[in-house]
């Protein structure tokens, strides 16, 4: 017997089953592509792709034959026993007992908010150099002649950078180069389209982009936003004072925005307490920052996972897993479907980062997949909660890992590094790869290794404790567990615990935990660089509404896979009673399924399955 845990929610466990032959083949046969839309600016304003028409994958259904089995070369083979995704009966029973309870526990802040929120934010896309009020019209513009408004994408929300100053009676002011006419008539315009509008603040005394923050004026603001008629405020906690707690200061704005008058979509970021958090907002970032890359938007839903956030999920409070990336260039077609089938199964909000101005065919199609937002926005409000995982086995590896400061054990071979002095290559013995720091990003990754791969040249100077590359440091972070190629700073181990501010959040101290050849990476906070080896395959399922279930099938891994579910020993209640699987990518149906049936599904890398199963 192998217990299946899920968090918050309910626990199963399975039996071995019976063999079976698939009654269906599902592959997808079509190559995965680089999706990109012709603005795209990566971090180098230079850097610009091409925009591509996509091929869209295709599915095959292959009825296969009595006492035979389908074979696959250069294929790994995976038997994957996940009936748990199929616990109606369960749910039959305890959910409306739960949807009841949370909805008894939600507070005033959160009884507005019913379904994840929709809409757009300017960050991902046009950071600071790139937002201004032409872009913001555009978009609601956009939004509207799309018909994405239609699908649910009502918020248009402004970031860090419009704010440039306050007056002398304490008002915020707007960046007049930004926005000359003031942020009310742009508000007007989003409102006039039927959309709503959203803007940025800071508990701290700055934002992150040291514009100023709301800390000490949270009254003045909140008023001032409701003026504005502002309909949703994304609330960062750069430059908090030292000695004052962020859900403190997430309550002190709270408390404002309810004497405001106005109801108003309130987000907070991660440093707020998760246990009060639902009290005063309707959404709280589960972590680090979402960039435009696989492995570390996996990692905010690896985060999800560990933390069990399911569990704090309710209508009208929202675990968010920050904005979308998809239609940004830097992944590939699958990578994006993938990513936003995990976002709508797990109830996190759908705001956009991209330029709805300019995008592909390929972007659009997946921005406004009915099926899969239906899924985001099911009435039960219930997030999938993962529920099998297949581990990496150790050994050369073709993939790139995330490399993370984690705390410091001895036990894991995932923390023991040796250094070559001839190659300059820092390389974890265990996995086979090289630290390398991205081209693009400079975030750190476990990479395969190669001699030629500037990215991979290290300098390690024991005298000063510093690790460089190309005359930058190594630098961690107390905020988050993201190791990054930074400037370098005369002195690190001058900012003490407390930190005000993530730019300052930085750690460059590195100090050798040297034993023998191998070694750990360890930081002033005793925190250990780690590759971090996650499961290639995963399956995640939650209920929906009218008795319906969603499943999630991720392959993660670097080679094609292909998975047979076997039915036969989940405990769905009435076994008689068949089910229609539909695949919600592909919009048809798979097939109507009794107990007794089983499902073989093929996976390229880097992609993802999404399902609805009806009780029929």
């Amino acid at each position: 017997m192998i217990p299946m845990q899920f968090p918050g929610r309910w626990s199963i466990a399975h039996q071995q089953p019976e063999e079976k032959v698939p009654l269906f083949t599902v592959i997808s046969d079509v190559d995965s592509d680089i999706s990109s839309d012709s603005d795209i600016a990566p971090l180098s304003r230079s850097e610009y792709l091409s925009d591509e028409e996509k091929i869209q994958p295709t599915v095959v259904l292959v009825a296969s034959e009595s006492h035979q089995t389908t074979k696959y070369t250069h294929r790994r083979s995976w038997r994957v026993h996940v009936g748990a995704v199929v616990v109606v009966a369960i749910f039959l029973i305890v959910s409306t007992c739960i949807v009841l309870e949370i909805l008894r526990q939600s507070q005033d802040a959160s009884s507005f908010v019913s379904t994840p929120p929709m809409g757009w934010n300017s960050w991902n896309k046009f950071k600071c150099y790139g937002l201004n009020e032409s872009v913001v019209m555009a978009t609601a513009d956009s939004l509207v002649s799309t018909g994405l408004a239609k699908l649910g994408y009502i918020y248009v929300n402004l970031d860090d950078c419009w704010q440039e100053s306050r007056n002398k009676n304490g008002i915020l002011q707007p960046d007049n180069a930004r926005f000359p006419n003031g942020i009310k008539p742009v508000a007007d315009y989003v409102h006039s389209m039927g959309l709503k509008f959203g803007l940025y603040t800071d508990v701290g005394n700055m934002t992150c982009q040291r514009l100023p923050g709301s800390f000490g004026y949270e009254d003045v603001d909140a008023k001032t936003f409701a003026e504005w008629e502002v309909d949703f405020l994304k609330n960062d906690d750069c430059y908090l004072s030292a000695n004052v707690a962020p859900t403190t200061s997430y309550e002190k704005m709270f408390a404002a925005l309810q004497r405001s008058g106005r109801k108003i979509v309130h987000s907070v970021k991660s440093s707020m307490e998760i246990t009060k958090a639902a009290a005063v907002a309707n959404m709280r970032r589960v972590g680090h920052d979402v960039i435009d890359n696989w492995e570390v938007m996996l990692s905010l839903v690896d985060v999800f996972n560990e933390q069990g956030l399911e569990a704090y999920s309710i209508p009208g409070f929202w675990n968010d897993l920050d904005m979308l990336e998809v239609g940004n260039g830097r992944m590939t077609t699958d990578e994006y479907r993938a990513h936003f089938s995990l976002w709508c199964a797990l109830k996190a909000p759908l705001l956009l980062g991209n330029n709805l101005a300019v995008m592909s065919k390929s972007t659009l199609s997946i921005l406004m997949n009915r099926e899969a937002i239906q899924v985001n926005q099911d009435s039960l409000g219930i997030p999938a909660t993962l529920i099998y995982s297949e581990t990496y086995s150790a050994g050369p590896s073709t993939a790139d890992f995330l490399v993370e400061a984690k705390n410091c054990n001895i036990s894991s071979q995932f923390q023991y590094w040796s250094y070559n002095n001839v190659t300059k290559q820092i390389r974890q013995p265990y996995s086979k790869t090289c630290l390398s720091v991205h081209e693009q990003n400079r975030y750190l990754f476990a990479r395969p290794c190669n001699d030629k791969n500037t990215y991979q040249k290290w300098v390690i100077h024991s005298k000063k404790d510093r690790i460089q590359l190309s005359g930058k440091c190594l630098s961690t972070s107390t905020g988050n567990a993201l190791v990054k190629l930074r400037h370098c700073l005369n002195d690190p181990g001058k900012y003490k615990l407390p930190l005000a501010h993530p730019l300052h959040d930085i750690f460059q101290l590195m100090y050798i935990n040297n034993s023998t050849t191998t070694f750990q990476i360890k930081d002033p906070v005793s925190k250990c660089l780690e590759t971090n080896i996650k499961p290639q395959i995963q399956v995640y399922a939650g209920p929906l509404s009218n008795k319906r279930l969603v499943v999630v099938i991720l392959n993660r891994g670097p080679a094609t896979h292909d998975m047979t579910f076997e039915w036969s020993h989940f405990p769905i209640g009435d076994i008689k009673q068949p089910f229609l699987l539909h695949d919600l990518w592909e919009h048809k149906d798979v097939g109507k399924f009794s107990i007794k049936d089983s499902v073989l599904v093929t996976l390229r890398s880097h992609s993802a399955k999404m399902f609805t199963i009806t009780p029929v």
